[in-house]
Parts: structure tokens; C-alpha cells; sequence
């Protein structure tokens, strides 16, 4: 772990315990073990365990392919994460700016002229 504290930097991460609590209720509804699922999923021992336990964010792909093993969809996952989060913190996600910001756009902008040059110096030197 960063720093050596043994301790996951999602820790404290309510929208990482909400999920691993949603993903939780899903396994225990279908009454399947976690090494079960883990194994049919194609994910490691420790996998699922570590996720509902918060101390590990999925990836995408692992986390349809365990829903898909237990048979929920994406939509059934996500309700009962609102609901767990809701309860965990509900002010999560209010510190997050709504997008665009003025200085997104102004980023966006600045990006896109600096990759104009690029390509343009990239063709003149192509003899373009």
C-alpha cells in the first residue's frame, strides 16, 4: 500500500463500499459463495472478497463478467449501489463540478490548438 501503511488508499472511499455492499447483497441473494463466483468468473481468489470489502476498485470488464456470472444486470448493481450510498454518505459526489467547467473548456481548447500545431508541423515536414 502507498506510503506502508497497510491500508487501502479506498478506505475510506464511500462509493467503493457502496458498491462492494451492493455487489454483496447481489451474491448472497443467489446464495453462491465468493469462490465460486471468483472461479466462474475467471477472476483471482481473492477478487470478489476484496471488492465487496472495498479494498479494491474493479474494472469494468471483471465487474460485468462477476455480474454476469451471478446473472444481474449492470442496472440492478446500480440501484442498489444509490441505495447503499444514500445511506453511507449522502452528500457524495457533491464536491464534484457538474462538466463543463469554464476550466475544462478553456483546457479543451488550449489541447486542441496544440495538437493543430502538431499535425500542421507534422504535414509540412511530410511535404504536405
Amino acid at each position: 500500500m502507498p506510503g506502508g501503511s497497510g491500508v487501502s488508499p479506498y478506505a475510506r472511499s464511500s462509493e467503493l463500499v457502496a458498491l462492494g455492499l451492493a455487489m454483496r447483497e447481489l451474491r448472497e441473494l443467489r446464495g453462491v459463495p465468493q469462490r465460486a463466483v471468483t472461479f466462474d468468473a475467471g477472476v483471482g481468489d481473492f477478487y470478489v472478497g476484496a471488492v465487496e470489502r472495498a479494498r479494491l476498485n474493479p474494472t469494468f470488464a471483471v465487474l460485468m463478467r462477476v455480474l454476469g456470472t451471478l446473472r444481474f444486470s449492470p442496472g440492478e448493481l446500480a440501484v442498489r449501489y444509490e441505495r447503499n450510498l444514500a445511506v453511507i454518505d449522502p452528500h457524495a459526489g457533491q464536491d464534484i463540478p457538474a462538466c463543463p467547467t469554464d476550466e475544462a473548456l478553456a483546457y479543451a481548447a488550449r489541447y486542441n490548438a496544440r495538437m493543430a500545431a502538431w499535425r500542421a508541423a507534422q504535414a509540412r515536414r511530410r511535404g504536405r
